[in-house]
């Protein structure tokens, strides 16, 4: 299937603890963390690994995400999202 970008809403107020245990599942999943926010987080996730992470019991809302590539912020976001990719990637150089 294919990666796509997702928003990962919590159910309830913010906490580190929901935080991190989403976060968790997402990683369990396959998927990368893009984004924190105190809303949710931003995760590049397969399509096929949604139903996983949306069974999650503090999740609220999966949902898909564009950018816009002209959009105000989306240069900034583009660099927030690649740097935090990187930080997840293990690259082995042969």
């Amino acid at each position: 299937m294919a990666m796509q970008m997702y928003i990962v809403a919590f159910k309830g107020q913010f906490s580190q603890e929901v935080s991190r245990g989403i976060q968790h599942r997402i990683r369990q999943n396959g998927g990368y963390i893009l984004m924190v926010m105190k809303t949710g987080v931003i995760a590049a996730l397969d399509d096929s690994r949604v139903p996983q992470v949306e069974s999650h019991p503090d999740v609220g809302l999966v949902g898909g995400v564009t950018l816009n590539p002209r959009g105000y912020a989306a240069d900034r976001l583009q660099k927030v999202f690649a740097e935090n990719l990187s930080k997840q990637l293990d690259v082995r150089i042969e």
